[in-house]
């Protein structure tokens, strides 16, 4: 077939397109080099099934280049073909780059690649240009390659001279008809019925090794137009609603007097690799201390892998399980309750704290949404000489400030705070330096130790209320940290948290070991606790409830269910097996939960 091509035309073109092909899979191998503790398996077939996902992703973004680069032209025209040519090829590999360069460090923090609303929120939001700075300090090697790459790159494209395109062959129009249509074929990834997209990749390799198999160009443009979720119709109304309906009545235990308080801390990071008291190796000793007296969950899950999914999930019961965030998309504007919402209708007084600069992370505007009384953020603490240089007040500052502001609240009262030091880039107020424990293999570990002494602050001082006998303490971790660590990159890991319920009463009931609990599961046992009588909306079911749901991440377009004790089972409509009798069971619940998660989103049906 290639003698009825113009050779010469056809291999130039892809020996230009060969160029990118080469330094995308070099930036594969920096992800790999960086993250090697996520891709213990990655091997040869891997990077096989990647090469494969690149071809994809360069027949995508360079299909104007292509069709320039065959398109026949007058003489008269090829100077400005040249000059066009390389401004579109420039333009094209810049992108593609920097997308694969930012996820060779983006992908240490939060396990999986950039989204197109994820990469706007960066682009647009405060906090990327604060820490810019460490980024630049700490990866300047990467931004050393990805300015050598795309030099090279041009460089070996200008060695490789722009052919002229005679207007009067017939067989260069061909060429354009055929070459254009195995491009879009290419990029499409065959003849199927959908395109290839994020999820095909699990059809190839294990989900683990999925993140390093795409690329972030890929995944970009794969949820540019994303407009959120799939309608589901795995089950009829009366069988869906009989595996699970999200429409639920409280069950109140009455194990502590009405109008309780409720104090919620939501910690940066505080993944149970490195937190809790059955762990030998725990940073946070005196938070230990008090999960001993909790009604503690150690085997519970984060439904999240960052801080901005977080919020909605254990405020609202509303988990991300979409490729953007739900704080980023449409769906934020529907009708939905959450804790300071419902518990409003009881006389509650509500309020948001978090140390960052107002906007961050959109939450002021969320907390709005979700209907608490007050946000309160860096812009309300007012003293600039706390700042951290970096996120925002820090943490053994602002946690106990929250406390005064507590005083001032209409009791009862139901406050959110969410502790910010525990983060990239992992800095620690100079006076604390020599008082945290650090561990030289994970830097996350020194400041998972400052904020454990900024909460014992915080505690010791809650404990001289007047109110604090009569507060329900929720502590959470927002999504597993990141880490070094080989030994620490199983998806037990990935995901476990630490979540418990204290009050000094001492009457709230000791968990069994290896009982399952997620962080969507806290709104409903919450309203159980607080003695409320009400119908509610949520995705997650109370500890109380004895019709027990499967516990669920989302990745990679996979739901994952977690089960103690046993092997993480994961499911996608396209995954055809046959399954024991037990996991079909699972399975149900989990087509059922995503099927009602899915339709309400779209229908606006999230209220009782």
């Amino acid at each position: 077939m290639m003698s009825i091509f113009q050779k010469k035309i056809i291999f130039n073109l892809l020996a230009k397109l060969g160029i990118v092909l080469f330094f995308l899979e070099f930036y594969r191998i920096l992800l790999l080099l960086t993250n090697s503790r996520s891709f213990p398996t990655f091997g040869f077939y891997e990077h096989l099934i990647g090469i494969w996902f690149d071809v994809i992703t360069v027949a995508l973004y360079y299909l104007p280049f292509i069709a320039l680069n065959l398109l026949p032209l007058p003489k008269i025209a090829e100077k400005i073909r040249s000059i066009v040519l390389l401004i579109v090829f420039s333009l094209t590999s810049f992108l593609v780059y920097l997308f694969n360069a930012m996820d060779v460090a983006y992908f240490s923090y939060v396990n999986k690649r950039t989204s197109f609303d994820y990469l706007v929120y960066m682009l647009s939001n405060d906090e990327t240009s604060n820490l810019a700075g460490d980024f630049i300090l700490e990866f300047w090697w990467l931004l050393s390659f990805f300015i050598l790459s795309f030099i090279a790159t041009i460089y070996l494209f200008r060695k490789l001279k722009t052919i002229e395109v005679d207007l009067k062959s017939k067989t260069n129009y061909f060429n354009l008809l055929i070459v254009l249509a195995l491009t879009v074929l290419i990029g499409r990834g065959g003849f199927q019925l959908k395109p290839v997209g994020i999820l095909e990749s699990t059809n190839y390799c294990s989900l683990e090794n999925s993140p390093a198999v795409l690329n972030s160009a890929f995944t970009i443009i794969k949820t540019f137009d994303y407009e959120g979720v799939e309608k589901k119709e795995y089950f009829s109304e009366s069988e869906l609603n009989s595996l699970f309906n999200p429409v639920q009545t409280t069950r109140p235990q009455h194990f502590l007097n009405d109008s309780t308080n409720v104090v919620f801390v939501l910690f940066e990071s505080y993944g149970s690799m490195y937190v809790g008291p059955n762990n030998p190796e725990s940073y946070t000793p005196y938070l230990d201390s008090i999960l001993t007296q909790s009604m503690y969950f150690d085997n519970a899950i984060a439904n999240c892998r960052t801080s901005m999914d977080a919020v909605p999930t254990v405020v609202s019961s509303i988990p991300t399980w979409m490729n953007e965030s739900f704080i980023l998309s449409s769906y934020s504007s529907n009708q939905f309750q959450s804790i300071p919402s419902i518990l409003k209708e009881k006389g509650y007084s509500s309020a948001f704290y978090h140390g960052c600069t107002n906007g961050s992370m959109r939450f002021d505007a969320f907390a709005a949404a979700a209907g608490f009384d007050k946000y309160f953020g860096k812009t309300e603490y007012n003293n600039d000489k706390h700042f951290d240089g970096n996120w925002g007040i820090w943490d053994h500052h602002f946690l106990p400030w929250t406390l005064d502001r507590m005083d001032e609240a209409k009791k009862p009262f139901f406050s959110l705070i969410f502790t910010i030091s525990s983060h990239h880039p992992y800095s620690i107020p100079a006076e604390f330096n020599d008082k945290v424990k650090k561990n030289p293999k994970d830097p996350i570990c020194g400041t998972l130790s400052y904020a454990d002494l900024a909460f014992k602050a915080f505690w010791e001082k809650a404990q001289t209320k007047k109110w604090f006998n009569n507060t329900l303490f929720i502590f959470c971790a927002d999504h597993v940290g990141p880490t070094k660590c080989n030994d620490r990159v199983s998806l037990n890991h990935s995901y476990r948290i630490p979540i418990a319920f204290y009050h000094s009463s001492g009457k709230l009931p000791q968990i069994p070991e290896n009982t399952g609990f997620q962080q969507i599961d806290i709104l409903p046992t919450l309203l159980d606790l607080l003695n409320i009588k009400t119908k509610f909306y949520a995705i997650g079911t109370s500890y109380f409830n004895p019709k027990k749901q499967p516990k669920i991440v989302y990745s990679q377009e996979n739901l994952i269910c977690f089960r103690p004790g046993k092997t993480p089972l994961t499911w996608n409509d396209r995954i055809q097996k046959k399954w024991n009798k037990e996991d079909q069971f699972v399975i149900q619940q989990m087509k059922a939960i995503y099927q009602h998660y899915t339709n309400d989103l779209i229908d606006n049906q999230m209220l009782p």
